[in-house]
């Protein structure tokens, strides 16, 4: 395939199961447009390969909750979700282009659908920084020109750090690096939710959305606001739960779109038979 060959290919991808061999392809035609010193052209090559590896990521993070590998799934998805920003500000892919708003919407709604809540976080100082592009060393009086984020020769621009000095580990809620996840000793984690979506979410390109209301706890039901509180306070319900909110709990549902009807129901016939047995 050439360029545009492949840009099509990505363009209308809808499989389970991407041609491993366009990565190849790509490095080679991005050696000969930075040999012709096409810098243009080996950016938008270099655009393409984050687009591969965006869609391969989600598809690796599908066929991973399919088989209930939750944290290598949820890496992935992680991973792509970095490809995605390292490539928003050199394409712009509004109105859909190569599916990227569909994943960049289902990443999103797929990790509110995980567990996790506590990260750690390196707490470090970098003693010497280095170019990726020219390798030379970086410091606040001595830059080399070289843009962070920017696309040179087809490749992106970022510092390596060295000499790097640990002081210790944070635990966080929300963190830019997702990846260290905590897993506390005797604490399992509940994925029932992932579980139930993948019990109908039969094709990786499906299309479904997440609807998150909040719903009032059971004990709270039929109280007046100067009744005293469900929670045993001594204070009244309106003073107390229902000023903090702790009256209410998330209540997940998951739509889904365009979906076989016929097909649809039946594989909910069955799951129902399954959790009932």
């Amino acid at each position: 395939m050439d360029i545009l060959q492949i840009s099509k290919y990505l363009q209308y991808f809808k499989g389970i199961k991407l041609n491993k061999d366009i990565l190849d392809q790509l490095s080679e035609f991005k050696k000969i447009a930075v040999n012709k010193g096409d810098q243009e052209e080996a950016k938008n090559i270099w655009c393409l390969e984050q687009v591969y590896k965006v869609i391969n990521h989600f598809l690796t993070a599908y066929k991973q909750l399919e088989k209930k590998e939750y944290y290598s799934a949820w890496c992935k998805l992680e991973r792509a979700d970095i490809e995605l920003h390292f490539l928003r500000r050199h394409l712009d892919y509004s109105g859909n282009k190569y599916g990227l708003e569909f994943i960049e919407n289902i990443i999103n709604q797929l990790q509110k659908l995980f567990p996790y809540q506590v990260f750690s976080s390196r707490e470090s100082t970098v003693k010497k920084w280095r170019c990726s592009i020219c390798n030379q060393v970086i410091s606040l009086r001595n830059s080399c020109g070289h843009e962070i984020g920017e696309i040179y020769n087809g490749e992106q621009c970022f510092r390596i750090a060295e000499d790097i000095e640990f002081h210790g580990i944070a635990i966080v809620t929300n963190p830019f690096d997702k990846f260290a996840v905590l897993f506390p000793e005797g604490k399992e984690y509940n994925y029932a939710m992932l579980e139930n979506l993948m019990k109908n979410w039969t094709n990786p390109y499906d299309k479904w959305e997440l609807h998150i209301v909040l719903d009032l706890n059971e004990e709270f039901k039929g109280l007046g606001r100067n009744d005293p509180c469900a929670c045993n306070s001594g204070e009244k319900y309106k003073n107390c739960c229902l000023r903090t909110g702790e009256d209410k709990h998330e209540h997940y549902k998951i739509l889904f779109l365009e979906k076989d009807l016929k097909n649809f129901k039946r594989q909910r016939k069955q799951s129902f038979k399954t959790w009932k047995n």
